[in-house]
């Protein structure tokens, strides 16, 4: 299982993303292994944004949400109070933004490694659970 990062979904779905080729060849393999993979709910809104800020295509912005929202491969994962006390205290102790300090505290919680393209997240929340690239 791994908790996989907004920054990874949408360089799986923008081409144009330098990390495209990777972020797609990792996805791949993940599901091939039927891994579970999961994203705290707020990844709709985070991909939404990027993709129409991104991109310019608001049509694929609110396909790619509808997608997410039916998806058998990505489980999203509820916001809990617990979840948002855990993101507060990793984002005021480690000096991560404050939805970044929610995928990580999902990882801690779920004891998985955290996949992510967000050079503060590879950088600062290595010390509290396993970061990887896709």
């Amino acid at each position: 299982m791994a908790v996989i990062d907004a920054s990874v979904y949408v360089a799986l779905i923008n081409a144009k993303e330098k990390e495209h080729t990777n972020s797609w060849a990792w996805f791949e393999q993940a599901k091939k292994e039927q891994q579970t993979i999961a994203a705290p709910v707020i990844l709709l809104a985070e991909v939404a944004a990027a993709l129409s800020r991104g991109v310019g295509d608001l049509v694929l912005s609110h396909r790619v949400v509808g997608q997410l929202k039916h998806s058998r491969v990505i489980e999203l994962v509820p916001v809990t109070l617990a979840l948002a006390e855990q993101a507060a205290v990793i984002a005021g102790d480690y000096h991560i933004r404050g939805c970044d300090a929610i995928y990580v505290a999902l990882a801690s919680q779920l004891e998985d490694c955290l996949v992510t393209l967000d050079q503060q997240q590879l950088e600062r929340a290595a010390a509290i659970v396993d970061i990887r690239k896709p």
